[in-house]
């Protein structure tokens, strides 16, 4: 299998073909592709889905992917490594960095299209045609004209993964199954939203049946689930990007860094020091 490399912080392709001509492959940035007009098949992470206009992709350095296509195809590519989210101070990278560690970590991203809203479709088409358009002038400001327009699409796709700010009503058992894992998913970053207690009282049930819930429809303990999820997210950071100890620490919610150190510890038995040496930074 091939890897592409990009040393770039950003790169926008847009091209319309009838054969696709790149290997299976992943690569060492992120991608987001919009379809703007035609069908096919989307081979990503071993699942084979059809694809139409409208479609859009998030891929992270790990996924796997190539099109098949039936009808001649424009797709619109924004590729970016980790250093894009730090181009601009005033964008907060951190906080676009856990939108896109929330959004990566979606069970729907490994299969396919993440919009949902017919109107957020045609938004989303919109501000890729404007990216496109602003990138091939690359004149005075067009590089923050493209990072804002990268944000108004970071939040049409949290729009279309259905709010969790307030109470959810009880409802069915595969719905509110549903329910919480996302709710745990958009607020990982914020231990204290992660109590049981906390998280009960968000879907109107009793800690007790949350707990209880949660571990014969999930399998596993609520807690446990977290700590896992909190883990795979670390790693997945220290994997991709440079960062420092005390910003993960910030990042992540803990006190401070020997906070992170001994949550560390007590999940993998490893020290901090090495898990971040044996995590290689994808180039």
């Amino acid at each position: 299998m091939e890897r592409y490399k990009q040393f770039d912080r950003l790169i926008v392709d847009d091209f319309t073909t009838s054969v696709w001509e790149h290997p299976l492959h992943n690569h060492n940035h992120y991608e987001l592709i919009f379809i703007v007009r035609g069908k096919g098949l989307h081979h990503l992470n071993k699942h084979l889905v059809p694809y139409q206009s409208g479609y859009l992709y998030l891929l992270g350095p790990e996924d796997v992917h190539e099109f098949m296509i039936e009808e001649e195809t424009r797709f619109i590519y924004f590729k970016f490594t980790n250093l894009y989210l730090d181009t601009f101070v005033s964008g907060e990278p951190s906080e676009w960095n856990k939108d896109i560690d929330c959004l990566l970590n979606l069970p729907q991203i490994k299969r396919g299209d993440l919009l949902h809203n017919e109107a957020d479709k045609k938004l989303a088409e919109q501000l890729f045609i404007l990216i496109a358009e602003e990138y091939k002038k690359n004149e005075v400001l067009s590089k923050r004209i493209i990072f804002q327009m990268f944000k108004a699409i970071l939040l049409v796709l949290k729009r279309n993964k259905n709010s969790c700010g307030s109470k959810q009503q009880r409802n069915s058992q595969p719905e509110i199954t549903e329910a919480l894992l996302e709710y745990i998913e958009l607020n990982i970053y914020e231990p204290k939203s992660l109590t049981l207690k906390m998280i009960a009282e968000h879907f109107n049930y009793s800690p007790n049946y949350i707990g209880s819930f949660f571990k014969e429809k999930v399998g596993t303990s609520l807690k446990s689930y977290v700590q896992q999820y909190r883990f795979n997210l670390l790693e997945q950071r220290l994997k991709h990007s440079a960062i420092s100890n005390k910003q993960l620490a910030i990042e992540f919610g803990f006190t401070d860094e020997s906070h992170l150190y001994k949550f560390v510890k007590s999940y993998s038995g490893k020290s901090f020091a090495e898990l971040k040496n044996s995590s290689v930074v994808m180039i």
